[in-house]
Parts: C-alpha cells; sequence; structure tokens
C-alpha cells in the first residue's frame, strides 16, 4: 500500500515528458506529395499558426440557384381580335412548324371588310361626281327653254337644250345668220376650255400619287433610323452643360517626351479629366455621324417637299382651268340669247294648221319669250350645280387613300385567323378555348410550345460575382428530376441591373449539354459555374491572405519576425488562394498569432483573408495535393 503514491509519481512525471516533447519541440503537417505545409511554432515574439507556400491546385467558382427552361419556348397569340372558333391541340401534343394551333370565327372580319369596301366605294364615287361638277357647267349651269305653241291647238311644249346647242342653231332658228356664226365660235372655246380642265384634273391626280408615295418613303426612313441609329441617340443623352472644350495638346505632348520618367503619372490624369464630361470634338463626331446616317431621311423629305410643291402648282392650275370654262360657257349662254332674240323667232307649219318655235335660254332669274300671242317662262330652266375645287379633289383623293388602307387592313386581319405554331415541339400550355373572345396580341390567351433544341438555366449573379463570369465557361447543374449531375456552358452575360433591391445583379444564362434526363420547364437548378482553375501553381491557405481595398498583403515569418508582404492573387479559393506574385515556393506564412485575443462575434475585421469574399455569391474551392485543409488541425 505504501508504494502507490510512487506509482502516481511516476506515471505524472511520465506524462509530463510526452507533453514537453510536444511543446519544446515544433509540430509540423506536411501534405503527402507535397503541398502547403502547416506548422505551429513557438519563438521569443509569440506563438504563431503557420503554413509554408507550396505548389497545389485551386479552382474558384460562382454558385446560384436558377430556373430551367427550354432553349426555345414560343407563346403565341392571335395578331388580331376575335372569337375563337377552333382549338385543335392539347396539352402534351407534338406539333410541327406552321401546323394550326386554332382559328377564329371569321364573321367579324369579314363585316368589317365588307364595311371598309362599301366605305371605298362611296369615297370613289364622291371623287367622280366631283369631278364632273367641274366640267358640266356646259351642260347644267346655261339651259334653254323651246316653247312651241301649236296654233291649232293653243296648246304649247317646253323643254331644255344646252347652251353650246343653242349658241350653234339658235340664230338659224330664228333666221339671223350672222349671230350663229359668232355662237358657232363660242362652242369652240367651250370644248377647248373643258379638255383643259380635264387635262388638269389627270394631272393633279397623278401628282397626288407621286406626292403621297414620296411621304411614305420619308416617314418609313424616318422611323428606321430612330430605331436603329445608335449614333443619334447616344448624341441626344450628351448633357449639354457637361460639354468641354477640348483638352491643349500640350501637356500630351511633354508627357509623351517624358514617358520614360513618368509613364504613370501623366497617363492617370488623362481618363480622369474627361469622365464625368464630354469633349466638343467627341459631341462634334457625334453630330457628323449621326448627320450622315440621317442624310437618305434628309434627300427623301426634300424630296417630298418639291412634289408637294408641284402638286399645289397642280391644284392653282385646275383652279384656273375651271374658272376658265365656267367664262367660256357664259359667252355662250349670251351669244345664245342675242341669236334668238335678234329675229322674229317663230316657224310656220306647212300642215295642218300653223306652229311656231321659239328657242331662248334661261339664266338664274325668270325670262319669257312670246311667239303667236303665247309666252311660257323659262324660270323652270335654273341651274343650281356646285362646281368642286382643286381642294376639294385633293381631299377627295385623300379620303379614297384612307378607305384603301382600310380595306388593305381587313382584308390582312381576314388572313389572320388561323394560329400556327412557330417552332416544332411540344404543346406546353392551351390557355385559350372555343367561344372564348380574344384581343389582339393578347400576353394571356396564349399557346405555348416548347421546343426540341435543349434546354437552359436562368440565373442572376450579383455585382461582386459577375465579372469573373465568362461567356464559355463550364458549370454543373443539378435538378430535383434526376440525380445525375448535368453539364453546361455559360452563354450570355446580362448588361442591365435586374435587382429589386440595392445589390445589383444581372442575369446569367447556362445553356446545358445534350441529355437524355427528364428536364421541367420551371424547375429549379443549382448552378455551380468553374470561373478559374489552375493546377501546379504556388497557393497559401485563403486564411493567410489579407483584404484592405485594392491592397493584399501576406503576413511572412523569417527568422522569428514577421513582415507584411504585398501580394498579387491570381485563382481564389475556399481553401487555397493563387499568389501570382510577392511570394515564393517555401516562405513561412502566418495564418494566426495565438497570442492575440480571438475576436469577438460584434468584431470584424478587413484582415481576416475572408473579407474580400463577404457579400459576394462566389463559391470558392482549392484542393492541395494530397493535402491538408488550409484551416490547419483543430484548435489551429
Amino acid at each position: 500500500m505504501a508504494e502507490r503514491p510512487v506509482n502516481k509519481l511516476k506515471a505524472k512525471q511520465k506524462r509530463r515528458r510526452v507533453v514537453g516533447l510536444v511543446v519544446g519541440g515544433a509540430i509540423v503537417l506536411v501534405a503527402a506529395g507535397g503541398g502547403v505545409a502547416l506548422a505551429t511554432s513557438r519563438s521569443g515574439s509569440g506563438q504563431y499558426t503557420t503554413a509554408t507556400a507550396g505548389q497545389g491546385t485551386v479552382t474558384q467558382t460562382v454558385s446560384a440557384t436558377g430556373t430551367v427552361a427550354s432553349t426555345t419556348s414560343r407563346a403565341v397569340s392571335f395578331n388580331v381580335g376575335g372569337t375563337v372558333a377552333t382549338v385543335p391541340v392539347t396539352v402534351g401534343q407534338t406539333v410541327t412548324a406552321g401546323q394550326t394551333l386554332a382559328t377564329l370565327d371569321t364573321s367579324d372580319l369579314e363585316d368589317a371588310l365588307d364595311e371598309a369596301t362599301s366605305t371605298l366605294e362611296d369615297a370613289q364615287q364622291t371623287l367622280e361626281d366631283d369631278l364632273d361638277s367641274q366640267t358640266s357647267t356646259t351642260t347644267t349651269s346655261s339651259t334653254t327653254t323651246d316653247t312651241t305653241t301649236d296654233t291649232s291647238a293653243g296648246a304649247s311644249t317646253s323643254t331644255s337644250t344646252d347652251a353650246s346647242a343653242a349658241a350653234t342653231s339658235g340664230g338659224t332658228a330664228a333666221g339671223g345668220t350672222a349671230a350663229g356664226g359668232a355662237t358657232g365660235g363660242t362652242s369652240d372655246a367651250v370644248t377647248k376650255a373643258a379638255a383643259a380642265v380635264t387635262a388638269a384634273q389627270e394631272a393633279l391626280t397623278t401628282q397626288y400619287d407621286i406626292a403621297h408615295t414620296a411621304q411614305l418613303a420619308s416617314t418609313a426612313a424616318l422611323a428606321a433610323a430612330q430605331a436603329t441609329d445608335a449614333t443619334c441617340t447616344l448624341l441626344l443623352a450628351v448633357d449639354p452643360t457637361a460639354v468641354t472644350a477640348d483638352p491643349t495638346p500640350t501637356p500630351s505632348a511633354s508627357a509623351s517626351d517624358d514617358a520614360t520618367t513618368t509613364p504613370t503619372e501623366t497617363a492617370t490624369p488623362t481618363p480622369t479629366a474627361t469622365s464625368t464630361s464630354t469633349a466638343l470634338s467627341t459631341v462634334q463626331d457625334l453630330v457628323t455621324q449621326c448627320q450622315e446616317s440621317l442624310s437618305t431621311v434628309a434627300d427623301l423629305q426634300a424630296t417630298t417637299d418639291t412634289e408637294q410643291q408641284a402638286l399645289s402648282t397642280a391644284m392653282t392650275a385646275l383652279d384656273a382651268a375651271v374658272a376658265a370654262l365656267q367664262q367660256a360657257a357664259g359667252s355662250a349662254s349670251t351669244s345664245g340669247q342675242t341669236s334668238t332674240t335678234s329675229g322674229t323667232g317663230s316657224t310656220s307649219a306647212s300642215s295642218g294648221g300653223t306652229a311656231s318655235t321659239a328657242t331662248t335660254p334661261s339664266s338664274t332669274t325668270s325670262g319669257s319669250t312670246t311667239s303667236s300671242g303665247s309666252a311660257a317662262s323659262s324660270a323652270a330652266g335654273t341651274s343650281t350645280t356646285t362646281v368642286a375645287t382643286a381642294a376639294d379633289i385633293v381631299a377627295d383623293e385623300a379620303a379614297i387613300t384612307a378607305a384603301q388602307a382600310a380595306v388593305d387592313i381587313a382584308t390582312y386581319n381576314l388572313g389572320l385567323v388561323t394560329l400556327t405554331s412557330p417552332i416544332a415541339g411540344t404543346v406546353a400550355e392551351v390557355a385559350m378555348a372555343v367561344g372564348d373572345a380574344v384581343s389582339a396580341g393578347s400576353t394571356t390567351s396564349t399557346i405555348t410550345v416548347i421546343g426540341e433544341d435543349g434546354f437552359e438555366v436562368s440565373l442572376t449573379v450579383a455585382l461582386g460575382s459577375v465579372d469573373a463570369v465568362e461567356v464559355g465557361q463550364t458549370a454543373t447543374i443539378s435538378v430535383p428530376s434526376t440525380e445525375v449531375a448535368l453539364t453546361g456552358v455559360v452563354s450570355s452575360i446580362g448588361v442591365l441591373n435586374v435587382s429589386s433591391t440595392t445589390t445589383p445583379e444581372y442575369t446569367v444564362i447556362v445553356a446545358i449539354d445534350a441529355t437524355t434526363e427528364k428536364l421541367f420547364n420551371g424547375s429549379s437548378a443549382q448552378v455551380v459555374i468553374t470561373v478559374a482553375g489552375t493546377a501546379d501553381v504556388l497557393t497559401v491557405p485563403t486564411s493567410a491572405v489579407h483584404v484592405d481595398g485594392q491592397t493584399v498583403t501576406v503576413d511572412v515569418l523569417k527568422d522569428g519576425v514577421v513582415s507584411t508582404v504585398d501580394v498579387e492573387r491570381g485563382a481564389i479559393g475556399t481553401e487555397l488562394t493563387q499568389i501570382t506574385s510577392g511570394l515564393s515556393s517555401g516562405d513561412v506564412v502566418v495564418l494566426a498569432d495565438r497570442s492575440e485575443a480571438m475576436a469577438t462575434d460584434t468584431e470584424t475585421s478587413e484582415s481576416s483573408g475572408l473579407s474580400s469574399l463577404s457579400g459576394s455569391s462566389t463559391e470558392q474551392s482549392g484542393v492541395v495535393q494530397g493535402g491538408f485543409p488550409a484551416g490547419g488541425p483543430p484548435g489551429s
């Protein structure tokens, strides 16, 4: 019993010797096959957890959650409103490009076409009537009344003849040959004036078509230029108050002369001086480019102006021709009346009794002649015809143009009653039924067809990570419908901020490689994009790297002294970071100073080595060749 305390003492001394071996020396953990060496060492300046820079492999990734969708998906709707007549397809049905998906009832569209056609016919008739009014002055505005009195019966009848006929024959009927010759000359003037009106009408209608065509071409060219010309858009975006004079060439010349001594000092001020303003020469260049791009539009507008002036000239010529015709017709009416009143105005029939005939022109006021004691009033020959002007003709032409456009639209709409599939694929959704009233271009009454050319994932990446993403980078995709890991590549990167928060985010599309696995539109997907991957490069544990703004440093332990060294990074992993400059293989870097107190939960440090990842969706991973995790052994 007395020896038991001695045994306890020996056991305690043995344990102390074991601990002394651990604490008194240095524990070195080296990755099998080379790589980063982790160690805990003690020196006079304190106790550090360190690692040795060595060759390794670093993989940097960006992870995000996205939505699966067919690469080609089309939701189509009718381009004209109406009532759905048939829907011959169902969800899940395979269709070909051009196959009918639905049709509309044509009754309303046919009624619209009939109404537009009727409006066009009315407009054409109005033009014809107005043109006739300009040439019918010789037959309606001046008429004569022939009164024939049968002396045996005592009855009289009246008939009307035009002014030109009266001018030709009135004098002969009255026995006045001299007056008849004068009116024959007036009839020739009326005929020529009427021909001039017809020619002026044809010239006006032809010029109207030319001017209208020129205006359409000018309008179309202007719309196209406004829609596609980026130069003019940039010019309109320039703030006039921010335009500055061009910098003088003297400073730039001296900077180039002194490029060997201070190349960086002269290079940096130049962009910063113009970063918040626009140089005058830049604005002038934009003006020149915009003017050149709109030169075609300017030429077409000039042509339109010329044709409009020609149309105005044709209108003036028509009005003058109509006025000349009315004047000639008035002269014919006057000559006709002179010839009929110069003689007795009566002839006698040789059989059955005495008959007398008197021919007199009517005017806008009542007039009368007598024959053989009989009187007849010519008030019934009064004319009230309205003569159209050139402006009326142009208005009629415009009405016809508008009516023809309505007919064209109605005819085109009638051809839109069949909804067809734009692609070959599978019907994914049918959002309409027979009897439904649909509107043109509806976003709800649609039929969706998904294509057969694969799937893609649409996801958003935060600003802090999207700059590392590039088109062509590989990705792995996980979806709920299969346990198979899918692969893909980045196919596009958006440039517009799609975030509804203060943190900018941008759309990234990942095209999924061809697969036989069943995928569903709208399902979620976990995507990991490999943005950087390097093998056999100089690496250190990520926790050894400190980031302060744009400055990246590593603490190096040499001869018991710790010094801060500026470094440059390559690929950044969760465990390892590639060092491209500032360190050499074998350098000992400090992971932690064990003599310093641990930071509390409320404290943050810019130099933790992980601060550069805060607020970012980037996830990185590092693999040491056969290596040990960069965090070191437990408790380090």
